[in-house]
């Protein structure tokens, strides 16, 4: 009976083990605590909806909803939406929301023309 005991416990352990790692992945990728971190240049901007699109690479881009508690930052420096221009320099902390739903919790620009800031 010991033997049975042993698998139940390395069983129940296991499970254990799957159902955490799988609630800290859920809550990374649906906005847990840390960001993530997307770089490129914008190529798109709707300030009526506060939503900017950035190109990574040919083929690679995300839109991001730039909502109350983003923080836009020039050069970092306090800056706001109007300060973002196409062709400019990002680096963007944002939380996915599940369904390409991506909220900004920082984005720090470089004007268009800097090399950096």
């Amino acid at each position: 009976m010991s033997g049975n005991l042993t698998r139940v416990f390395v069983v129940m352990l296991a499970a254990l083990f799957v159902a955490a790692f799988a609630y800290q992945a859920s809550a990374i990728s649906a906005g847990g605590n840390t960001p993530f971190t997307y770089a490129g240049k914008i190529v798109s901007l709707d300030s009526a909806a506060k939503v900017v699109t950035v190109q990574a690479g040919p083929g690679d881009e995300l839109t991001f909803n730039l909502v109350d508690t983003g923080a836009i930052m020039t050069c970092n420096a306090p800056g706001s939406f109007t300060d973002l221009k196409i062709g400019d320099s990002v680096t963007v902390s944002y939380f996915d929301q599940g369904g390409s739903t991506y909220i900004v919790s920082e984005l720090n620009h470089v004007p268009a023309g800097m090399s950096k800031c």
